[in-house]
């Protein structure tokens, strides 16, 4: 007898999944609703692998998760580090810290448009009253666009690293620091010889989370960018979205959409493996 729990979870993941999987093998435009919709077994697919514009959304996601993620990685482990090491006001500055995070994706990317406005915002307008260049089109130019919107998405989810590695560094047993300042060894050395090893669970989960986040990213750029300009910051999150509702190809959508399941299960799979094998030493 199927259980509560499991008949809930059959309606709102598997169902949806099934039928999403069903739908990408047939040619479904939103155009031709009251129309049959002609099965195509695989075409969807073949046509994903030959598709030019998925191979730069490919790219432009795998730097945008490259590069948020590693420098939200060194950010967080220099704040929670500094964290680790203060005696007076740590709550306090663990709150503020973590205020970006608590900010909806939209407000953020709102928040950032005007900051990097290239005439009112406040960016450019330190900029000019210090001398540096101002005016920039930061969303508007197809070399800039992508690294400030990985600027956007490490202001708001470093606080996310820092309180994991934060938690992760305040789990270390004391004794350990004790026993290496009796060696003689300075803060770097603990650092490298004890923290790092340490935190090693909590960086897996981290990049387990984060990279399921901003693979499927999806609001901040459509806010900010719209995938433009051009195709510079195009993501397959994006793309599939465009491809099912300006386009109105939703059989070629669904086949976009499994395409980025598959593709995290295998990177969450990956990780976690990493992190059993990491328990079982």
């Amino acid at each position: 007898m199927l259980t509560p729990s499991l008949v809930v979870l059959a309606i709102l993941i598997i169902l949806p999944l099934a039928y999403s999987l069903v739908l990408s093998l047939f040619s479904w435009k939103l155009t031709e609703i009251n129309l049959p919709k002609p099965f195509v077994g695989l075409d969807n697919y073949t046509r994903l692998l030959h598709d030019p514009v998925v191979g730069r959304a490919l790219v432009n996601t795998v730097i945008y998760v490259v590069g948020a993620i590693g420098v939200e990685l060194v950010l967080g482990f220099v704040v929670a580090a500094a964290l680790f090491e203060m005696t007076r006001g740590r709550k306090l500055a663990n709150a503020l810290i973590l205020l970006p995070m608590i900010i909806a994706p939209v407000v953020t990317a709102l928040l950032w448009r005007y900051l990097l406005d290239p005439q009112f915002g406040l960016v450019s307008q330190f900029s000019g009253a210090v001398g540096l260049p101002s005016g920039i089109g930061w969303f508007g130019s197809s070399g800039l666009a992508l690294p400030a919107l990985i600027v956007v998405d490490v202001w708001q989810w470093t606080p996310f690293v820092v309180l994991i590695m934060h938690a992760g560094m305040l789990a270390i047993n004391e004794e350990q620091f004790e026993a290496a300042r009796v060696d003689g060894a300075g803060h770097l050395r603990i650092l490298r010889s004890i923290v790092i090893p340490a935190i090693v669970p909590q960086i897996l989960l981290i990049l387990l989370f984060r990279t399921m986040d901003t693979y499927r990213i999806f609001d901040t750029v459509f806010v900010l960018t719209k995938g433009g300009p051009g195709l510079s910051t195009e993501t397959i999150g994006l793309y599939t979205y465009r491809t099912g509702f300006s386009y109105f190809d939703m059989g070629y959508a669904m086949a976009l959409s499994v395409f980025i399941l598959v593709t995290v299960l295998v990177i969450s799979g990956i990780y976690i493996r990493l992190l059993r094998r990491r328990e079982a030493l």
